[in-house]
């Protein structure tokens, strides 16, 4: 029997790598594959099965710090059977504890976001990055998961492919792992704490799954049947959220009434998958729910962790960092230049009536939102931020109305309204960045001369 060539009788688990990495496509287009190496015996499974079928390989060991010397004696393993192997190895040694006590994250999070920082940073532009997540792993992952009251995507389990990340073991219980490792005489360590059932995990693995394999010994393949339909399922949903997320599309936020007119189950993913868009990650479930709350309300925000807000203001739907608290500022107007308190340049030109009129088709929204009457700018006027409690009388309108109210009927961002520029002139407010002159300042035909405003960017950014 020739072992390294797979004869007949080799262990199941290669036939199960094998179809996992046809079935999702795992290696195509890659350069090489950078393997996260632990030295327990799926990782040493996973190596040596893609050492052996010829894929470039790079090891990547993290010693988190956490088990010393049981932690430097995974190391000196790892460093030894690349060497012996002729395998690239790259160690990060992390003091994941220090870390997690800086972040408040918990010490199993924390190791994880350490792990896949590092693997990230060892890949070029094609590689992948291979890790020994189980099916065991997985039917493990799905009895956590429901303990905490998990939906659909919980049932998921582990993805087989997640970016580049890809899990060729996916389909390979752990039996099937030691199997092949009795099978090649493939070497591997053993995390003592892997036996401590101080950990949820842990008591899962040693106390909950025996219980159900007792009652199906094929508990875990049953398990793999499930996440996949349940994948599917929510595939189906979440392509439909991205559908109905983009059709509510806003500017900087998105049309509250749109989305809360969906099932529930598009609305939490829409909510789910707008956090993603702007950059956030780290929320829960909870989060989710309340945002979807908000959004039937048409009013309201929720604060997640990471300075993460979900808003609902005018009709829209904002994602983003809390505002920060407003510094009132103002600065006297000064011809033709003010630098404003908060480092923009305003400028203010003077053009003729004939001017505006002949120019009035090509310029149209410069004119219409930044021209006002000349003659209302007096000696005192002033450019500053908004107040609460501004009022503001628009061109053609009949009467004042709150600043407020007017930036949410014109459904400009919460985010952006800190920073609109205001003039000023004997304590009656005379244009609107973005919303233009009051009536009083208006330019009609008989207006000459007229000043347009001209904002430049912050100075500093030049």
């Amino acid at each position: 029997m020739n072992r390294e060539n797979g004869a007949k009788g080799a262990p199941s688990a290669e036939e199960e790598i094998r179809r996992a990495l046809d079935q999702y496509r795992m290696l195509e287009g890659a350069d090489r594959v950078v393997v996260g190496l632990s030295g327990g015996a799926d990782s040493m499974t996973l190596a040596h099965f893609l050492l052996r079928a010829g894929v470039p390989l790079l090891a990547a060991h993290v010693n988190h710090g956490l088990r010393g010397r049981d932690a430097d004696g995974d190391e000196r393993f790892v460093r030894s059977w690349c060497a012996e192997n002729g395998v690239g190895l790259r160690v990060l040694r992390a003091d994941v504890r220090k870390i997690a006590g800086q972040t408040g994250a918990g010490l199993e999070e924390c190791g994880r976001r350490v792990r896949y920082r590092f693997l990230e940073s060892l890949c070029g532009k094609n590689d992948r990055i291979a890790t020994a997540h189980t099916l065991s792993d997985c039917a493990e992952t799905v009895l956590l998961n429901l303990t905490r009251g998990c939906g659909v995507k919980g049932l998921s389990g582990i993805p087989p492919v997640r970016g580049r990340i890809i899990r060729p073991l996916i389909g390979v219980t752990r039996a099937q792992v030691e199997e092949y490792c009795a099978f090649y005489g493939l070497p591997y360590v053993t995390d003592r704490t892997n036996f401590s059932r101080e950990y949820a995990r842990n008591r899962i693995r040693l106390d909950v799954v025996p219980v159900l394999r007792e009652i199906n010994p094929a508990f875990e393949q049953a398990v793999s049947r499930m996440t996949r339909l349940a994948a599917a399922d929510d595939a189906l949903l979440t392509a439909q959220a991205r559908e109905k997320l983009s059709a509510a599309k806003r500017g900087e936020g998105y049309c509250a009434r749109e989305l809360a007119r969906l099932p529930q189950p598009l609305v939490t993913r829409a909510a789910a998958l707008a956090a993603r868009d702007a950059g956030y990650t780290d929320y829960s479930a909870e989060h989710i729910c309340a945002a979807a709350a908000i959004l039937r309300a048409g009013r309201g925000s929720v604060t997640a962790p990471g300075g993460l807000v979900f808003r609902v203001e005018g009709g829209l739907f904002f994602i983003g960092e809390a505002p920060p608290p407003q510094k009132e500022w103002m600065t006297p107007v000064q011809f033709p230049k003010t630098l404003t308190e908060d480092g923009r340049e305003v400028i203010i030109k003077l053009i003729s009536g004939e001017e505006y009129q002949k120019n009035s088709n090509k310029f149209h929204n410069l004119l219409f939102y930044n021209a006002v009457n000349y003659d209302t700018i007096k000696n005192n006027s002033i450019f500053r931020n908004r107040r609460s409690g501004d009022r503001f009388r628009p061109a053609g309108f009949g009467g004042t109305k709150s600043l407020k109210k007017l930036l949410n009927e014109k459904k400009i961002p919460p985010s952006r309204r800190s920073r609109l520029l205001l003039l000023e002139s004997g304590g009656e407010i005379l244009w609107i960045e973005g919303i233009g002159a009051s009536q009083k300042a208006r330019v009609d035909g008989e207006t000459d001369p007229i000043a347009l405003i001209i904002i430049r960017s912050a100075v500093n950014d030049k």
